[in-house]
C-alpha cells in the first residue's frame, strides 16, 4: 500500500523517483510523497504525473454526468476507487511533504482533443478574468504556470520537484 509510510531500499537513496499517473488512486497522498521525499537524495528529482481534470473534456463530462471524464459514476465495493485531486491541490500535497516544485507542463494533446478548442476559447477568457481578480497569495507568473490556456486541453500533466539540498551546519 504505497499510501502508508515504506521503505524500498532503506539503506538507499536515489537521484529520480518517478510517479506516473497513480497518485489519485492512494487513501494518504501526502504520506506517499513523504516517503518518495525520504527515499531521494539532497537536490534529487522526483516526476509526478497525472490526470489533468480541468480540461474542457473533463468539464464536460462532469457537467453533463457528474463524473470525471473515464471514472464510474458509482463504485462498489473491492472496485478501484479515485481520487480527484485538482493540480492545485497536488502542488501544494507536494510543498506540505518538502518538494520544491520546479516545472509544471501539460501534455498528451490528441487530435480529438481539438475539438475541444472552441469551447476553451470560450471558458479560458472567464478563468484568466477570475484569475485577475481573485485574491490569491499565489504570485501571477505561478497561477499562469497553473492553468495556462493549454490546460484546458491537454489529458494529463508533469509535475517536476527537487528535495530541497540541506546544509550541513
Amino acid at each position: 500500500d504505497a499510501s502508508r509510510p515504506f521503505a524500498v531500499f532503506p539503506e538507499n537513496k536515489f537521484d529520480y523517483i518517478f510517479s506516473v499517473s497513480g497518485v489519485m488512486e492512494f487513501d494518504n497522498t501526502l504520506q506517499f510523497f513523504e516517503s518518495c521525499q525520504n527515499h531521494l537524495r539532497d537536490g534529487g528529482h522526483f516526476f509526478v504525473t497525472n490526470d489533468n481534470v480541468v480540461a474542457m473534456r473533463g468539464r464536460i463530462s462532469y457537467f453533463c454526468l457528474g463524473k470525471v471524464r473515464q471514472y464510474h459514476l458509482f463504485v462498489t465495493l473491492n472496485q478501484g476507487g479515485w481520487k480527484v485531486i485538482p493540480i492545485h491541490n497536488m502542488l501544494r500535497i507536494l510543498q506540505e511533504s518538502g518538494f520544491r516544485i520546479r516545472e509544471v507542463r501539460y501534455v498528451s494533446l490528441l487530435p480529438k482533443d481539438c475539438l475541444m478548442l472552441p469551447l476553451a476559447l470560450i471558458v479560458y477568457p472567464i478563468q484568466f478574468l477570475y484569475m485577475n481578480l481573485s485574491r490569491s497569495r499565489i504570485p501571477w507568473k505561478e497561477q499562469r504556470t497553473i492553468y495556462p490556456f493549454r490546460s484546458l486541453l491537454c489529458r494529463h500533466y508533469i509535475i517536476v520537484c527537487q528535495k530541497e539540498i540541506r546544509e550541513i551546519v
